[in-house]
């Protein structure tokens, strides 16, 4: 297995089943482009398949009530999430000041971080993107 296979599959267990993924997207030096964004050591970025795009699309927010537990162990455990959040209030909850300039105004955004504020998760609908990070 190479690493980038590893890392895929290592990071997955921490994304809940409900949120399907095609496959890991470059991630270097990504988390600059959004404005007031902590630096994570970890950070990864999948792209969704569509059927997690479809259920965003169609039902937002309530279709991620669902999408609060870890597929599997991250550091010996499960990462379970706070509830999602949506908008401005998504970003602030994992520390993001807002979305780059080139973003549509009216785009939609998701996020939610563990319990433990270890994990968060980022979902951004329009871009088919999933983006996990970690402290620690």
């Amino acid at each position: 297995m190479s690493w980038r296979q590893g890392l895929r599959q290592r990071a997955r267990q921490g994304i809940p089943a409900l949120l399907e993924v095609d496959a890991l997207l470059q991630a270097h030096g990504v988390l600059a482009a959004l404005p007031g964004a902590r630096i994570a050591p970890g950070l990864v970025r999948f792209q969704l398949a569509a059927v997690t795009c479809e259920g965003l699309q169609g039902n937002g927010l309530a279709w991620l009530q669902g999408a609060r537990q870890g597929r599997g162990a991250l550091a010996g455990k499960v990462p379970r999430y706070r509830p999602w959040k949506a908008g401005a209030e998504a970003l602030a909850e994992i520390g993001i000041g807002g979305l780059p300039d080139d973003w549509p105004a009216h785009a939609a955004v998701y996020g939610c971080s563990s319990i433990d504020r270890r994990h968060w998760l980022l979902l951004l609908p329009e871009r088919a993107q999933l983006w996990l990070g970690w402290s620690g």
